[in-house]
């Protein structure tokens, strides 16, 4: 019987956690967790960015 590496398992555990975690929200409830998740990253490290807009 094939044994799964252990990262692979971890990485397996972590997809099936998000999937349960988002399986009843709309597309519009996850972009706006995504966008909440990423904010609060932002905030906690202090990231800046540069943004460049192109106008066409």
């Amino acid at each position: 019987m094939y044994k799964e590496p252990k990262p692979m398992r971890e990485i397996h555990e972590i997809q099936e956690r998000l999937y349960e975690e988002e399986k009843d929200l709309s597309a519009k409830e996850r972009i706006a967790k995504i966008h909440k998740e990423a904010q609060e990253l932002i905030n906690k490290y202090g990231l800046k960015f540069r943004i460049k807009m192109y106008v066409s």
